[in-house]
């Protein structure tokens, strides 16, 4: 007898039919037998998801491993079936996509990854494609202004939605670099509002110093606006310019532009997401991310609307995170050296996989000689995949805190050996002028949480996290860090607060044992790891900052021409930052671009205020007043004051000043960090401080008053890398001495300090009478004195006795009347 034919039995399956998530995954009749059941999270969070699915934006958050993926595919093919189709799923990058392909084989659900495909385009299949190819300016769905047949799209899903902002910034950033013409062009249209900003920074640009960058002030880009268009619009169908142009063009004199050694950067203050018509128009646009504490950026970077993002879709509790022990080795044995921690780790490399993430490739050279493997964005998938398929060692990743899955035993021990750096140039520029502000604090403290969520991707995996360098340290600590962590982490953060404590007075070498204990599965550890995450839960509302809603806002009305509007708008944006004055300042110079264009002098009028606010903020084009460094009438107790204010307790008083001392370390890619550094240095020593040629584009690099009105004229060539001391280093040492006399009486005295490789004065160079040579060398032992400094004033809280003080300072050598003679050199002709 023939078989029969079931297929009669039903017009259209459930699979077809249904649109709640958890009856389509259920009546899957090809699945991988790994998919028997959905878990808990992924049918709770289907359930939320079905009630408010035809709302344009969701925002979806589940802790790493909970089965994401799964997710979203089931909620693709729930709108396919509702009639919300063609639907897309927007990965990070190629690699991921194709995971996602692979996995939406497994359950039996058809995906494509042609945007062209029929079956895709009829709303049979899900296109899952990354964020690069979605946004570009020769993007196949189509951009504003193109004459193609733009590719629609119905339903969205970013995943790892947080992880696709590096691309969507890229994007949308028109990149010039050193060797096209336009790059000259433009350089010599700015030069003298460059020179205006910054005469020697302008020089140093000339002279190719890396780390430089400045920024073209906004009133001279829109004021030259045709000139601008002349420069560039010739070059719109170049390689450089193609993927960019169509994107930009419109919003060019809103743009941000800065210079820098290697390239001009040309980027919008939010991305113009509307430009891929397709993607604004969706029905439906569902962000599916980690659970990071701040998600402002989906408001500012995809245009999400804020009433929807701020109430997002999450499981019933938060405790499906993986076991993760968190240490902090400079908090539980403070004095430990980075080499101590070093040896450790190829140590405990022996046995498991150790992946250390490293911010710059300056760090990663730390690591090289002991490292197994190093890998940077071009080779990052090669990297991930040898330590998925066994031991590899000890592996070094430069700047990937996000975007790669390092499961089980690919990664035993995870180290993040530093803050997360701004690579481009208004990254930078932005970075040095928010430091410290919560602003930077938060958006650090998310890159440091997704780092710290590589090494555990289930809810059954475990790690150890080892957070190393003192600026990591101290931001976990200052302004409310901890805070700014999620829920799940926060409690794991507290638990190992409580082992840090346990640690206390141990040696070093027992952190071996302590590590062994949560790689081995210790009973009582996996118990207390389990029951931390026990009842934690997600917030019921999601951060999104008014200063991001304000921001996007005014970017909409500036892009309609509707400057005034933008300009009221911004307002808000500075009343919600009331309080924190970097931040301020900063919004008040975005306020003051947009007020430019209908009202330039209402607008000088703002930045001024915003040079108030922010001393890193760009300098009024009529030059802003200098005001003299008082000077002090005693350094010992200036310096316990400053101290105790800035330090809750000896052991922040060491991670902070190793902070200070890690800036301090000659390095031609952070000259700006130096010269804040040797800023910052003075004060900790009780000294004045300014930094006048940031400050007013006049003076040295770094002013410090000794007391006794006498001071020091300080300039810092921490980039040098020359046997001799070039003719024009010592020319802006005395061009500084000038200034210097020009701004003080003859009471007041200053001894002009250079901070150089060497003392050896090239044979066309001259010395300022009286001048004096920090070398690299007295460089390294005055931040050994320094740190010895710090340490002594940290036992017992010595920091807060201006007695005690009074005794270190002159111990190392540090004092007003000894710290010239003790650690400057007399600079010599060869």
């Amino acid at each position: 007898m023939a078989g029969l034919d079931f297929g009669k039995l039903t017009k259209r399956s459930v699979v077809d039919s249904a649109t709640e998530p958890r009856r389509i995954f259920a009546a899957l009749p090809a699945r991988d037998p790994k998919y028997a059941r959905p878990w808990d999270v992924q049918t709770q969070v289907w359930d939320r998801w079905h009630e408010r699915r035809t709302k344009s934006d969701l925002l979806v958050k589940m802790n790493t491993g909970g089965g994401k993926t799964v997710v979203g595919l089931m909620m693709l093919k729930s709108c396919l079936n509702e009639g919300a189709g063609p639907a897309v799923c927007i990965t990070p990058d190629i690699y991921l996509a194709d995971q996602v392909g692979d996995e939406a084989r497994a359950l039996g659900i058809e995906t494509t990854d042609d945007p062209r495909s029929g079956r895709f385009q009829a709303g049979k299949a899900i296109l899952v494609t990354y964020v690069h190819k979605v946004i570009n300016g020769l993007s196949v769905f189509g951009v504003v202004g193109d004459t193609r047949q733009h590719i629609e799209m119905g339903s969205v899903l970013v995943d790892d939605t947080h992880a696709c902002l590096a691309t969507l910034e890229d994007q949308f950033t028109l990149t010039i670099p050193r060797g096209h013409a336009a790059y000259n062009a433009l350089a010599n249209l700015f030069d003298d509002a460059l020179r205006d900003q910054s005469p020697s920074a302008l020089r140093d640009l000339a002279e190719n110093v890396p780390g430089v960058a400045l920024r073209i002030p906004y009133w001279a880009w829109a004021d030259r606006h045709e000139q601008v268009l002349n420069a560039l619009h010739p070059h719109r169908a170049s390689d450089e310019f193609k993927f960019v142009w169509p994107l930009v063009h419109e919003v060019l004199q809103l743009c941000d532009v800065a210079i820098s050694y290697g390239e001009i950067e040309i980027k919008p203050p939010c991305p113009p997401i509307d430009r891929i018509p397709s993607l604004a128009a969706a029905q439906r646009r569902i962000y599916l991310t980690a659970t990071l504490a701040d998600d402002s950026v989906l408001v500012t970077h995809f245009d999400a609307a804020p009433a929807t993002i701020a109430t997002p879709i999450t499981p019933q509790t938060a405790d499906d995170l993986g076991d993760r022990m968190i240490l902090t080795p400079l908090e539980t044995h403070p004095g430990t050296t980075d080499e101590e921690v070093r040896g450790f780790l190829v140590d405990q490399a022996e046995q498991h996989n150790v992946v250390v993430i490293v911010p710059s490739r300056r760090r990663a050279a730390f690591w090289r000689d002991v490292a197994d493997a190093e890998h940077d964005s071009k080779t990052i998938h090669d990297g991930v995949r040898a330590l998925r398929d066994g031991h590899v060692g000890l592996v070094v990743l430069i700047n990937k805190y996000d975007g790669i899955d390092l499961p089980g035993d690919a990664c035993r021990i995870l180290a993040l050996d530093g803050l997360p750096e701004a690579y481009s140039a208004l990254d930078r520029i932005e970075a040095l002028a928010l430091d410290e502000s919560d602003a930077m604090i938060t958006r650090q403290i998310q890159r440091i949480e997704q780092g710290m969520g590589r090494g555990v991707r289930s809810n059954d995996d475990h790690c150890v996290v080892l957070l190393l360098s003192s600026k990591l340290t101290q931001r976990l600590h200052k302004a409310g860090g901890a805070a700014k962590f999620s829920p799940a982490t926060r409690a794991q953060l507290t638990l190992s607060g409580q082992v840090a404590d346990m640690l206390h007075g141990m040696p070093f070498s027992e952190l071996g044992s302590v590590i062994d204990q949560c790689l081995d599965r210790d009973p009582e550890w996996v118990t207390a790891s389990r029951d931390v995450l026990d009842g934690v839960t997600y917030p019921a509302t999601s951060t999104i900052s008014a200063i991001a809603v304000a921001e996007r806002e005014a970017f909409r009305l500036a892009e309609l021409g509707r400057y005034r509007d933008a300009h009221a708008k911004m307002r808000e944006a500075i009343t919600a930052a009331r309080g924190d004055r970097r931040h301020e300042g900063w919004l008040k110079q975005r306020a003051a671009g947009y007020l430019h264009l209908v009202d330039p002098a209402a607008a000088l009028q703002m930045q001024k205020s915003a040079q108030t606010d922010n001393k890193a903020v760009l300098r009024p084009r009529d030059g802003v007043e200098y005001h003299r460094l008082s000077g002090i009438a005693d350094q010992a107790r200036q310096a316990a004051e400053y101290l105790t204010a800035r330090y809750d307790n000896g052991n922040d008083l060491i991670v902070g000043v190793a902070a200070v001392l890690d800036d301090l370390t000659p390095d031609p890619a952070s000259v700006p960090n130096f010269e804040q550094a040797m800023h910052d240095l003075g004060l900790h020593l009780g000294f004045g401080a300014q930094r006048p040629e940031r400050d007013t584009g006049e003076g040295p690099d770094v002013l410090w008053s000794l007391g006794e009105l006498t001071y020091l004229v300080i300039e810092c060539k921490s980039g040098s890398t020359t046997d001799a001391i070039w003719r024009h280093d010592a020319e802006q040492l005395s061009h500084s001495m000038d200034w210097f006399d020009e701004k003080y009486d003859h009471t007041s005295s200053a001894t002009p300090l250079l901070i150089h490789n060497t003392n050896v004065l090239h044979k066309q160079a001259s010395a300022r009478p009286g001048a004096r040579v920090i070398t690299f060398a007295k460089l390294a032992k005055l931040r050994e004195a320094v740190s010895k400094y710090a340490a002594a004033l940290a036992a017992d809280n010595a920091y807060q006795d201006t007695d005690k003080v009074s005794a270190q300072l002159a111990t190392w050598g540090l004092n007003g009347k000894s710290f010239v003679q003790k650690w400057g050199v007399a600079p010599r002709k060869p």
